[in-house]
């Protein structure tokens, strides 16, 4: 076996050939990382969209039932607006505000008939 040199604490190797590729890990392209972070991106909005859409309909769900009570009319159309807006952003509590809301500003004008 072969003894290496040595000067001044650093081992000269007897071969000269390069290692580096070897051992480096190639980086991902530019198109992958972009895939990933429009990923990551979606899952981040939609948690949020889904979040928001939540708070909308509730409050449109207890404007369309005020709508039975008082101000059918206005109630009902703001609560079926918003009812609307909570759809759009995926929460299904935003479909019954507006199907409530249909039903409280339908339902008094053929109850008129009756008074």
């Amino acid at each position: 076996m072969k003894r290496t040199k040595r000067r001044d604490n650093i081992i000269l190797f007897p071969f000269r050939e390069e290692v580096a590729s070897e051992f480096h890990v190639p980086a991902p392209s530019r198109r992958i990382i972009k895939r990933r972070r429009s990923r990551q991106g979606d899952l981040e909005a939609g948690e949020r969209k889904k979040a928001g859409g939540t708070g909308l309909g509730v409050l449109g769900l207890i404007m369309s039932l005020l709508a039975f009570f008082m101000m059918p009319v206005a109630l009902g159309i703001s609560g079926f607006i918003v009812g609307y807006i909570a759809a759009m952003r995926g929460s299904g509590i935003g479909r019954w505000a507006m199907g409530l809301a249909v039903v409280a500003v339908v339902l008094p004008l053929f109850l008129r008939v009756f008074y």
